[in-house]
């Protein structure tokens, strides 16, 4: 999974640290609902309570409420997930 910022950067994120430092330093909306709600989740996964779906929707809410673009396949068209466990 990628995302698109403002910027014209495209951020790779083939981790649960990955989309947690994105939406910690790189969000281009700060302070957004979901935003927070998906940082919980990200660490709530990190710390093994949270559903992997749970999270992913999360992090999707977050996107669209920032105006974030995802791109389901990463640059080297692996298709890796934030949210794949085996990473």
């Amino acid at each position: 999974m990628s995302i698109d910022l403002d910027s014209g950067e495209r951020l790779v994120l083939r981790s649960p640290q990955d989309a947690l430092y994105a939406l910690v330093s790189d969000w281009p909306v700060n302070g957004g609902v979901h935003q927070q709600r998906a940082i919980d989740f990200c660490r709530a996964w990190l710390a093994g309570r949270m559903p992997a779906e749970t999270v992913r929707q999360a992090f999707i809410l977050a996107a669209l409420e920032a105006g974030v673009v995802i791109n389901d396949d990463d640059e080297d068209g692996a298709g890796s997930s934030v949210l794949n466990p085996s990473v």
